[in-house]
């Protein structure tokens, strides 16, 4: 089985969440104030250390403006493959399961509820129905520890023992990566048995040193005397991770579970159960790792038959993960919202766009409070320096300018709404402007003013615009060598100087020009563009929108 949703309701810091998940990889991001710390701390409710928590006054909600004296978490687990209940390690919690009519699958919803009164704290602990209403058995807490037995949360970030870490190689553990070996070298003849070695002294050490906790890594570096693996080392590792792609096998991925649980067994308090399928929760694991070691080690991660929730500020990191499995967080007046595109929010064809144009080119826009959209790369270059010669810091305000011309407008703007990515729009006054004004119209949210999201230039491009307000000297010079009159229409002038130079030299120069005569050579125009790009930013944390 695994976490299909979890509702936190007066937990810490979260007021109210509710995150549906899928079955694989949950990337999660957003900004420092939207409750990672919190809902990592639910979820290890559901951990071996943590069975029937008993809530304590720090663990109610309580802000500047509240202080509940009630928690609820309902957590949904559904099966993950058809009739995985009727298993003989499950078919006991048979008793509490329901159709869900729309996962189309049987789930289970466990709740924790907890209340302060009369400075006493009760908490219970229990299984629901369809309706929401508490299931009454008499071998309620049984089933629940079955429950998160075969289900258990574990933080590869926890501490671990070192007094129970090896010197040598776990037979467990070795006899899965003797499996794995034997596998990958029937489904390929490309790797030699010292490549599949090298590559396997990557895996362990990935999971048995890089993905522990790092206040016991200098700890467990001494005890097991184990040099790290070398560059050839993570270059097996790569090819590996290539066939584990290709050959898309699911009984290779199960050996593969079978290496991590065994040395997490190792180095556990908790024994885990034969048939026990951890929920996995990784915390900023970019802290810990170098990016290629990142990128290499993450590859391998994805393969693993299991659930995964993973915390993360990583650019990179977010990169080698599909649209569908990133999560953008945002805190909002009323609790905090899960922003995520889902199975259907897109076509393939759209996904696709934004997946080059976005999370393989410039993947930190994902984490951006808002996208500043403009037709080309040369508004991009120019606009970034004039946005910072008149005193807006786009960066530094979570503000990313993105060119929208090879991707299209419309594919961005409904990812952006998707994700709780505000976004503002800049076009030429030409022809095409004229459509991608009409998309803007037509994507605006319902009830606002299209001009607190666009801005048309009155003027066919960038350059014209700019020719005719107070940089034509410019664009004069780079094509005639004169800034005196020249008796030619502008367009004509413009493209002679392109000629001349180019589109990325004519936006230094611009750039270079406004910079000497001062912030008031910047048409206000433009100004007034950054003004509203800023607005929209600084009201994303809080999810409102200008009307």
């Amino acid at each position: 089985m695994y976490l299909v949703q979890v509702d936190i309701q007066g937990y810490k810091g979260i007021n109210h969440l509710v995150l549906n998940l899928n079955k694989d990889n949950n990337i999660l991001i957003g900004e420092n104030r939207w409750g990672r710390s919190s809902l990592i701390s639910a979820l290890m409710l559901l951990s071996l250390d943590n069975l029937f928590y008993q809530f304590s006054e720090s663990d109610f909600f309580c802000d500047e403006h509240h202080q509940l004296d009630s928690a609820n978490i309902r957590f949904t687990f559904s099966e993950n493959r058809e009739n995985e209940l009727k298993l003989e390690y499950y078919f006991p919690l048979n008793t509490v399961c329901y159709q869900d009519p729309n996962l189309m699958k049987k789930v289970i919803c466990y709740q924790i509820k907890a209340k302060q009164q009369n400075n006493e704290i009760t908490t219970e602990h229990y299984f629901t129905d369809a309706d929401g209403d508490r299931i009454e058995i008499n071998n309620n807490e049984q089933l629940i520890k079955l429950l998160i037995m075969l289900n258990p949360m574990m933080s590869l970030k926890n501490p671990v023992n070192g007094n129970t870490l090896p010197i040598d190689n776990q037979p467990l553990s070795s006899y899965y990566i003797e499996q794995l070996s034997s596998q990958l070298t029937k489904h390929s003849q490309q790797f030699s048995p010292q490549d599949l070695a090298q590559g396997l002294v990557a895996v362990r050490a990935l999971i048995e040193y890089y993905l522990v906790d790092k206040n016991e890594r200098y700890h467990y570096k001494n005890i097991a005397k184990k040099a790290t693996p070398t560059n050839d080392e993570w270059n097996s590792l790569e090819r590996i991770n290539d066939l584990l792609d290709e050959l898309d096998n699911d009984y290779i991925r199960v050996i593969l579970m079978g290496v991590f649980s065994a040395i997490i067994i190792a180095k556990g308090n908790n024994q885990l159960l034969p048939h026990a399928v951890p929920l996995l929760i990784l915390e900023e694991p970019e802290s810990q790792l170098h990016p290629i070691i990142l990128s290499i080690g993450f590859r391998l991660f994805k393969n693993f038959p299991t659930q995964k929730i993973i915390t993360t500020n990583s650019s990179d990191l977010v990169s080698l993960f599909s649209l569908e499995h990133i999560y953008h967080l945002i805190r909002g007046p009323l609790g905090i919202i899960a922003m995520h595109i889902g199975e259907k929010g897109m076509s393939v064809a759209d996904k696709r766009r934004i997946l080059f144009h976005i999370l393989y080119r410039r993947a930190s826009a994902i984490f951006a409070r808002c996208w500043l959209l403009v037709e080309g790369e040369t508004e991009v270059w120019l606009l970034r320096e004039l946005a910072e010669q008149s005193g807006f810091h786009l960066g530094s305000e979570g503000i990313e300018l993105i060119e929208f011309a090879q991707c299209g407008l419309k594919p961005l703007i409904n990812y952006a709404n998707n994700m709780g990515i505000k976004w503002y729009v800049i076009t030429d006054g030409d022809m095409a402007g004229k459509k991608y004004s009409d998309t803007v119209q037509s994507l605006c949210p319902k009830g606002c003013d299209v001009n607190h999201f666009l801005t048309v230039l009155p003027a066919r491009d960038i350059e014209n615009f700019l020719f005719k307000h107070g940089f034509s000297h410019v664009y004069k010079l780079a094509g005639f060598g004169s800034t005196a009159h020249i008796d030619l229409p502008i367009n004509r002038i413009i493209h002679k100087a392109i000629q001349r130079s180019s589109k990325p030299d004519l936006a230094i120069a611009v750039c270079d020009d406004a910079k000497k005569r001062g912030a008031d050579a910047i048409p206000s125009l433009l100004k007034q563009t950054f003004y509203n790009a800023l607005k929209l930013a600084k009201a994303s944390n809080q999810n409102i929108l200008p009307t």
